[in-house]
């Protein structure tokens, strides 16, 4: 596999390619496969295929764009989009100082869906996105998905699509700042909108759709059709609306009305000021105290060479360069840094019943990148399930020995900024909740106070959006 310039990277952690492999998402009985899924997977593989996305492996030194800065940062030659940094920490998990690469990323990104509701019916402006790191290329995507250097086109090329209509309103449905993964971006944060239309506005190109919001929100337990980023906004907007939640819910009654009922019961295992001083305790004793610092500081095992930042003892984290193609992007050739990894990361979130309300059993977790201290994630949150934690091996064994697994799903995270990053997911519906299971580390908590949290913004993680997202596929709920 050559790069761009003719030269062949030493030792590739694994080669990209140009065919997108749709066998990832998993096959029903012919059946029993909803049309809508049918339709999105070939609407996702034509807009893949329109795309030629082209990604290769190039050295870092044979970047154009990219350059080792007098800090010994990796950073673009605008001095815009994202910087590549080393940080030191102390690893809440291991107890132990520590050192790794992370994405320091200071813009606030957009995300962010245009709707409307049309004859009873909510309708969602859906974005078929190709990203150089997505598993199968096209992902379904918010309607704009651009970080402010791509908004503000300082690449030089296309506007964002849709943008004025994103910014333009001044009462969005849904408006919040939220972390990204905390454990491979520093301090990084999205703006999370969704903005109420008049009317279904035109579809721009094939790369737009209106989807109805019930055939999108089916989607939501599939492997690798709709984005990590398009799953975080939906959880933003549905778990803090419960009318909206009903009404895209519409044909699940029982479920969705059990739903929007949790999502404003005043049944809880703990008092909301219980959890706050939980929390605060959790930020009192334990602190990361990062420090950024040159890659080129970062303590071994780790080693920068040319074509790759990686160490034998993290195979979750590696970072290398790659050359991409893409037609149909507002720049149709570009060179970056991006973040891999030879492990498949592992979340399991435990949702069960206190007096008829639905609560989740959450992880406060502290890593590298947390901006503001502990924030709540999955009741298992691991790099892959093989290198969990003891304490994390212990809710693993109660998910599988005392539960029944209702959504089980695979997502490749943040394709733009990670390449092929694969999380397995999986909810498990547990029955009435049980308080022994709690630790120094985790707590049950009602989904109303979830949803408090989510307005709160920065208190909840990606990963637990993603996984709490998939409960807005179920069919007959959890009994």
């Amino acid at each position: 596999m050559k790069s761009l310039h003719g030269l062949q990277p030493e030792k590739p952690a694994h080669s990209t390619s140009d065919m997108a492999d749709f066998s990832r998402i998993p096959e029903r009985r012919r059946d029993d496969r909803p049309k809508p899924l049918r339709e999105l997977r070939d609407w996702l593989k034509e807009q893949y295929f329109q795309s030629r996305l082209h990604v290769r492996r190039i050295g870092f030194r044979q970047s154009r764009q990219w350059q080792w800065d007098a800090r010994g940062f990796l950073t673009h030659t605008t001095g815009r989009f994202f910087n590549v940094v080393g940080v030191r920490y102390v690893s809440l998990a291991q107890g132990t100082p520590r050192t790794q690469p992370i994405i320091d990323q200071s813009e606030i990104g957009l995300l962010c869906f245009l709707v409307c509701r049309e004859n009873g019916a909510w309708w969602i402006l859906g974005h078929a996105k190709v990203e150089p790191g997505n598993v199968n290329g096209a992902q379904l995507a918010p309607t704009v998905q651009a970080t402010r250097s791509n908004y503000e086109v300082v690449h030089g090329g296309a506007d964002t699509p849709y943008l004025s209509l994103a910014q333009s309103v001044e009462s969005p449905l849904c408006d919040q700042l939220q972390s990204e993964q905390n454990s491979r971006f520093l301090a990084k944060r999205n703006c999370n909108r969704v903005v109420r239309l008049p009317r279904r506005v035109e579809e721009l190109d094939a790369r737009f759709r209106w989807l109805r919001a019930g055939a999108l929100l089916a989607l939501l337990g599939d492997s690798h059709l709709v984005n990590t980023d398009a799953r975080s906004v939906l959880a933003c907007w549905l778990f803090t609306d419960p009318s909206a939640l009903r009404e895209c819910l519409a044909g699940k009654h029982a479920w969705a009305a059990r739903l929007a009922d949790s999502l404003t019961s005043a049944q809880a295992v703990h008092a909301t000021d219980a959890i706050e001083e939980w929390l605060e305790t959790l930020n009192r004793t334990w602190k990361t105290d990062t420090q950024i610092i040159a890659l080129r500081s970062l303590e071994a095992p780790w080693r920068c060479r040319d074509w790759e930042i990686s160490s034998p003892d993290d195979p979750s984290l590696m970072i290398y360069q790659v050359a991409v193609d893409c037609v149909g992007r507002e720049v149709t050739q570009w060179d970056q840094p991006i973040a891999g990894s030879r492990t498949r990361a592992c979340a399991v979130l435990l949702l069960g019943d206190w007096k008829g309300t639905l609560h989740l059993l959450l992880q406060g977790v502290l890593e590298a990148g947390n901006r503001d201290g502990f924030e709540l994630t999955t009741t298992v949150q691991a790099e892959s399930c093989d290198r969990a934690s003891p304490q994390e091996q212990r809710y693993l064994r109660l998910a599988d020995a005392s539960g029944r697994t209702v959504a089980h799903f695979e997502n490749s995270e943040e394709g733009g900024r990670f390449d092929q990053c694969i999380s397995e997911y999986r909810v498990v519906w547990v029955g009435p909740v049980q308080t022994e299971w709690e630790g120094p580390f985790h707590r049950w908590i009602s989904l109303s106070q979830f949803s408090s949290f989510l307005r709160r913004g920065s208190r909840i993680t990606n990963e637990l959006r993603s996984a709490v997202s998939s409960l807005l596929s179920l069919d007959h709920g959890c009994e």
